[in-house]
């Protein structure tokens, strides 16, 4: 059984948490770490991909994540990356709702059919299981509408080792509010299964609340993780944290050089722009900051105007 005991999670965000800001999120108080998600299909006929499989110790523990749509591949491409890098467990993406994953008919899709859900956990589990690693989930509380008692069922059933439940249906998106009493009710069906909730936690006051409302034993930040990663030192310490300019340029500056390990060098550079303006969020005149990052041509250019931007701030 997996041991999860009031833990607070880096979710899994395509694009965002890649290797380097996993462990940067670590240093910072994140308990957990799993990965971006893999195609089962693409592991099995082309290998995974550097970018998205790799990860240091200093991840751990570390889930790394699976979507696919038939059983047998899915156990398949898990076995691959278990005897490969021997994470601590595989997790099984059911609840991604971007229009590529749903086009393939796995991930968010599959929430339609919770009993091919449960034969996909249940061969994974089957094909892990000399490699003594646990088989984990990550799903939303249904398709169209909320099916989670009958998803729960058969996850259950299929002998999955713990739940990350984000408390909106597939076609939500991340638009409404996550249905946190869902999650309180995933729990009591769960029972000794840890239970991990998602969804909407913006400010570290927000995760003990979490806590003691839905009884869960884990509580996953993404997208507030992503602008203001010291949410999880704010919770540590049980205080609010300014993080000026400066020291945000050092943090994209310290991700970048470990993105190096695992992603062509002006690759990474394009990557990480991305993360740059989620790390701006709430800086004043954060337009022109912006503008400055994503008009850069080349890795030089682009450490060039952080140096400049961090100068031009510094106290």
């Amino acid at each position: 059984m997996l041991k999860i005991e009031r833990e607070v999670i880096l979710a899994p965000m395509a694009g965002y948490t890649h290797s380097a800001f996993r462990r940067l999120a670590r240093e910072l108080g994140a308990d957990r770490t799993y990965s971006e998600l893999m195609n089962a299909t693409g592991i099995i006929h082309r290998g995974d991909e550097r970018e998205l499989s790799y990860f240091t110790d200093l991840e751990r523990p570390i889930h790394l994540q699976v979507y696919g749509r038939n059983p047998e591949e899915v156990a398949q491409a898990s076995e691959i990356l278990v005897k490969k890098y021997r994470p601590d467990a595989i997790d099984i993406n059911f609840g991604c709702s971007v229009k590529k994953v749903l086009k393939a008919k796995a991930a968010g899709y599959l929430l339609q059919f919770p009993k091919e859900m449960g034969r996909i956990v249940e061969e994974t589990v089957k094909a892990l299981k000399p490699y003594k690693v646990l088989v984990t989930a990550k799903i939303r509380l249904g398709f169209y509408e909320d099916n989670l008692e009958e998803i729960a069922e058969n996850l259950l059933s299929a002998g999955v080792s713990a739940i990350a439940l984000h408390g909106r249906t597939a076609k939500q998106g991340f638009s409404g509010k996550a249905n946190w009493d869902r999650v309180r009710d995933l729990k009591e069906m769960a029972g000794k299964v840890p239970v991990i909730g998602s969804g909407d936690v913006r400010d570290w006051k927000e995760v003990d609340v979490k806590f003691e409302e839905t009884g869960c034993d884990g509580i996953m930040i993404g997208r507030a993780a992503v602008s203001n990663p010291w949410i999880f030192k704010e919770y540590r310490e049980k205080r609010d944290i300014e993080v000026k300019l400066p020291e945000r340029v050092d943090f994209i500056l310290r991700e970048l050089s470990m993105m190096w390990e695992f992603f062509e060098r002006e690759r990474a550079c394009k990557v990480i722009k991305a993360h740059i303006t989620q790390l701006f969020k709430g800086i004043r005149g954060k337009a022109k900051l912006n503008d400055s990052v994503m008009r850069s041509k080349s890795c030089d250019e682009l450490i060039s105007n952080l140096l400049r931007i961090k100068e031009e701030f510094s106290p």
